[in-house]
């Protein structure tokens, strides 16, 4: 090859080399022009509970459309509200955060903690709630508060009734003792730590939390029978407490020695 051929061969190369560069730059100066595109993404505006609807969401602007540049998207932000319709955030969204694949979520696809809380949240570890009637002096005169722990007695026409001795007529039983007041009628019992009392509402329905195996019990004794409650006070604890009968209506003695509350006599 000579020399002139040589030239021609280096002449051709620095050429397509040039072309080359050319269009390398002028697809990246394209692709940094895309990549400075701003394009729409979904975020929120404020923090959205774990469990909330999308469409509540986005109905109230705790969701709503922005814009990002193309080359800062993540590839599964999500940018068409209607993708979401029935669907529920799957944990905390916090304020600023992108809408992605899998912050809100079908209802059956949410773990627990995306569920909205319930009223069975608030009961006591292995309990179940039951309910029952019990109002004025049958209940302590409607004093007892969401809260606070009763026994449950009940009137039958003979203990026997109930597997325990015949008591010849009719008998006042302990049935439950102890028992935790979560509700009455539709006021909750405070949470832990609350320093907010709640009232008795006078409602006259009475939701405790029982064993589970308890609660046909419960419900059969207080349908069954006429029911009273008392009223649990500090350092009293459950007992062995014998039916209450007419031979033993009356107390041992009916002086003040037999109140726990005696006067000191002067």
């Amino acid at each position: 090859m000579n020399r002139l051929t040589v030239v021609a061969v280096a002449a051709l190369i620095a050429i397509v080399s040039s072309v080359g560069l050319l269009r390398y730059v002028a697809d990246a100066e394209g692709r940094a022009t895309s990549a400075a595109e701003p394009v729409a993404i979904l975020v929120a505006a404020r923090d959205v509970p774990a469990g909330t609807t999308f469409e509540d969401a986005w109905a109230d602007g705790s969701v709503v459309t922005s814009e990002i540049v193309r080359g800062l998207r993540p590839a599964t932000a999500v940018a068409d509200p209607g993708e979401l319709d029935g669907t529920i955030a799957d944990g905390v969204l916090r304020q600023g955060q992108l809408v992605v694949d899998g912050v809100f979520v079908s209802p059956e696809d949410a773990g627990d903690a995306a569920l909205p809380p319930t009223f069975a949240d608030t009961l006591p570890k292995g309990t179940v709630a039951v309910s029952f009637e019990a109002s004025g002096a049958q209940a302590v005169s409607d004093l007892v508060s969401p809260g606070d722990r009763v026994n449950v007695l009940v009137q039958v026409p003979d203990a026997a009734e109930l597997g325990l001795p015949s008591s010849g007529g009719p008998a006042v039983v302990h049935a439950f003792q102890n028992l935790l007041v979560i509700a009455i009628g539709a006021a909750i019992a405070p949470t832990a730590g609350s320093d907010t009392a709640v009232s008795n509402p006078g409602a006259g329905s009475y939701t405790v939390a029982v064993a589970p195996g308890d609660a046909a019990r419960l419900l059969f004794l207080t349908r069954q029978y006429e029911v009273f409650l008392t009223l649990v006070g500090p350092g009293t604890s459950p007992g062995a407490q014998d039916p209450i009968t007419k031979v033993d209506a009356l107390p041992k003695t009916s002086t003040t020695e037999s109140s726990t509350a005696s006067r000191t006599t002067p």
